[in-house]
């Protein structure tokens, strides 16, 4: 039996959304979990560092902490700090989020990080720029989620 046009595609577009999920404002990827990140220098190749970026993305919110190794060290061991960031936001696979940070020595004003970069399944690539005492500068990042 052959159905007329107009409910053939009444029909077609009843049931498209079920066949085309749209998912606006979804992000395609979830960057909740721990994540192990690297600095690239201009002088060297890939400098590890004790850094941990910890993300949740949860509601559309995302928050988040970075942990180092501070200074100074103690009996050869260095404590270990945490900084929430700040500004944080997800949308596609890309991700921003700021941190302060305060002077390694002395006193003086924090130093403001400026965080963006690109998730591809365990890994976020991307750039930082550092903001202190009115100079910046801009290094390579790359995280690797940290399989818990």
């Amino acid at each position: 039996m052959k159905l007329p046009r107009p409910i053939c595609l009444a029909t077609a577009l009843l049931f498209m959304p079920a066949a085309c999920p749209i998912q606006a404002g979804e992000p395609s990827v979830n960057p909740t979990g721990s994540w192990k990140v690297t600095v690239i220098t201009a002088n060297s190749q890939a400098r590890p560092t004790a850094q941990t970026l910890k993300l949740k993305f949860e509601g559309g919110t995302l928050t988040g902490a970075l942990t180092y190794n501070s200074s100074p060290t103690v009996n050869g061991r260095a404590s270990v700090s945490e900084l929430p960031i700040t500004e944080a936001k997800l949308q596609g696979d890309v991700i921003t989020f700021n941190f302060t940070h305060p002077p390694a020595f002395g006193n003086g004003p924090n130093a403001t990080y400026s965080y963006q970069g690109k998730i591809s399944g365990d890994t976020i690539q991307g750039t930082y720029t550092m903001e202190w005492m009115g100079q910046s500068r801009t290094k390579d990042w790359v995280a690797e989620r940290i399989k818990e």
